[in-house]
């Protein structure tokens, strides 16, 4: 069995972030780049059950703050936690995962690859749990306070009225850090969280500029933006030679989509999908971009 890190409160590399808040983990388990810690960290985390507009927005801040040299750390559970992950691992940013269970039992199972790929691209989980330690869910409404603890910040996409999104927001205030919100369509029950949190005082924001001002120590680098264009007046997708290509290709569009987005809506192995995308790129059809892939369009 894998020998597991363990950083002590005493160590050098423990954070003083995580030492300052109302019981800090005694020891955190680690796999990764304990480095990481060091940086600036900003969490992104909401629903489980998320909407398909908190995903592009997850995938959309994630991107962004990546940009910005922001590290994201996240909960690793499913939902927003996952797509924030995903899409920094996309854009080649670093991200760190917070377990609310021992590294002996990934929770849930199926993100047992996104675990693998954050410890392979540099990136960093921990863990105040014993490498044995079972998921219940007492103990990831308790590590809520360790994603906090590490961040300066805390971005909220989504968020129900009762969530443990809301209790990580209560516990970042209480640690002084930033509260970030997103402001949310307010007949959807996804929204009643986040809408309550900006009521009560959490920080409303709209881009990722408006996070980077907060911060007199951060430095926002300009993002280049598409210039909007008329739907009337897109142009088309260039049309496909290779029909075997199709059920890929038809899945790209202007808007980025990611890697783990195409596996999850085909049929096909990691493998063929890595040589279909490889191809339509060789061949002109689509482009590889932070976050994930894009169509090429015909000129007008």
């Amino acid at each position: 069995m894998k020998q597991i890190n363990i950083l002590e409160i005493q160590d050098k590399e423990y954070p003083d972030a995580l030492k300052k808040i109302k019981n800090p983990p005694k020891k955190l388990y680690f796999e990764g780049n304990i480095t990481l810690l060091e940086k600036p960290i900003i969490s992104i985390i909401g629903s489980r059950s998320c909407t398909e507009n908190g995903k592009k927005l997850a995938q959309k801040f994630a991107t962004e703050l990546v940009y910005q040299d922001i590290v994201i750390a996240s909960g690793m559970a499913k939902g927003i936690d996952s797509i924030a992950h995903e899409a920094t691992l996309e854009a080649n940013g670093s991200t760190i995962a917070v377990l609310g269970s021992g590294f002996n039992h990934i929770y849930p199972k199926e993100n047992i690859e996104l675990f693998h790929n954050i410890i392979k691209n540099c990136g960093l989980v921990i863990s105040e749990y014993e490498p044995n330690m079972k998921a219940i869910s007492q103990n990831f409404i308790k590590r809520n306070r360790i994603i906090s603890g590490i961040s300066i910040g805390v971005l909220i996409v989504e968020a129900a009225y009762r969530s443990g999104t809301s209790v990580t927001a209560r516990l970042a205030l209480e640690q002084n850090k930033k509260v970030f919100v997103l402001p949310h369509e307010i007949t959807d029950s996804h929204g009643v969280g986040t809408n309550r949190l900006i009521r009560n005082g959490s920080i409303l924001v709209t881009s990722t500029k408006e996070i980077i001002s907060e911060f007199k120590f951060l430095k926002y680098n300009k993002i280049k933006k598409q210039k909007d264009t008329k739907i009337s007046k897109l142009p088309t997708k260039k049309e496909l030679k290779n029909k075997k290509y199709e059920e890929v290709y038809n899945l790209i569009t202007q808007d980025i989509i990611s890697i783990n987005d195409i596996y999850k809506n085909t049929n096909k192995s990691m493998g063929e999908i890595n040589t279909i995308l490889f191809m339509l790129e060789v061949e002109g059809y689509i482009k590889k971009v932070p976050g994930g892939y894009t169509c090429i369009l015909n000129k007008e």
